[in-house]
């Protein structure tokens, strides 16, 4: 019976120091997968991420997808740089520009979208034209897609920025201060300009076409270029586009349900969009220009190259 005893306590003693040993250690199951934190915003129309995230193509390709929602750009660079994101899968090209001159350790993976008729500058209905802009209070949000494209319409009437007033306003807040009359004019982009002009509040007297390529992009972590996150978030992408061209018609009654607008109105957006990922030669040239702008502007103090912004 002692030796029994004996025999139990060894036991015992080995049990209680293999479970402290344990205890200590960080071990993760087999069915836990990695993490990879993306931006999401339906908004304006990006298509491919809510096919992305309503398909699960991330998790097919073994990792946990967790979305967050940003209102700007720059907030998503933040993120990046604080290490809070990895990928930005859609993001204003300006945006992206003004981060990576302003020192963001983030670059460009892939084109996302191209939409020059989704941008537009808006009036009130029969209120003003395009060769009344001189003196105009134009609300635009400084050093964004929009603010390019503002500035090539003035150039079009052969004015500058210096022939009218600028009104330093989101979207959102320049659309209502055009509809309560604070400004004349106000650049508009999608859904809220096809919404506004179906309901015959605003009227849209020049768009992007043949003066921007209202390029949106996919932006990624410096450090996290090349890695298999990456890599899986691109397969996913692709996987996302390629559902798009072969579900068009399912994708746009989901569009539809996701942003809560009518379906007439979502298939008139969706022939204002291009969704391809290479980065063209055409797209290359715009981006080009972006800087440019943006650099004569004075809204970034370095004129950054292709090579810095562009992933290899």
């Amino acid at each position: 019976m002692d030796g029994g005893r004996g025999i139990m306590r060894l036991w015992t003693v080995l049990l209680i120091c293999l479970s402290v040993l344990f205890s200590g250690m960080n071990f993760v199951a087999a069915d836990d997968a990695p993490v990879i934190r993306l931006s999401y915003n339906a908004l304006p129309f990006n298509l491919p991420s809510i096919i992305e995230r309503e398909q699960g193509f991330l998790a097919a390709e073994g990792y946990e997808a967790r979305y967050y929602t940003f209102q700007i750009g720059h907030a998503m660079t933040e993120a990046m740089t604080a290490g809070d994101l990895d990928v930005a899968p859609v993001m204003g090209a300006t945006s992206a520009i003004v981060s990576k001159a302003g020192g963001r350790d983030i670059q460009v993976i892939g084109c996302y979208s191209q939409a020059p008729k989704a941008f537009g500058l808006a009036v009130r209905p029969g209120t003003l034209s395009l060769d009344e802009l001189s003196g105009a209070v134009i609300a635009v949000p400084i050093g964004t897609e929009a603010h390019v494209l503002l500035g090539k319409i003035l150039a079009e009437q052969g004015l500058t920025f210096q022939d009218v007033v600028l009104a330093n306003l989101l979207i959102p807040d320049g659309v209502a201060a055009l509809q309560g009359g604070q400004v004349d004019a106000s650049m508009v982009v999608e859904p809220v300009m096809s919404r506004l002009e179906a309901a015959g509040k605003i009227q849209v007297i020049r768009d992007g076409r043949g003066l921007i390529g209202g390029l949106t992009l996919s932006v990624v972590a410096e450090h996290l270029v090349g890695s298999g996150l990456v890599q899986a978030f691109c397969r996913a992408h692709a996987k996302s586009t390629a559902y798009l061209t072969e579900n068009f018609d399912k994708v746009l009654d989901l569009a539809a349900a996701e942003l809560n607008l009518p379906l007439p109105l979502v298939k008139g957006m969706a022939s204002k969009y291009s969704f391809q990922s290479e980065i063209t030669d055409e797209v290359r040239a715009e981006l080009v220009r972006i800087i440019d702008f943006l650099y004569e502007e004075r809204i970034i103090r370095r004129r950054i190259t292709l090579e810095e912004l562009l992933a290899p």
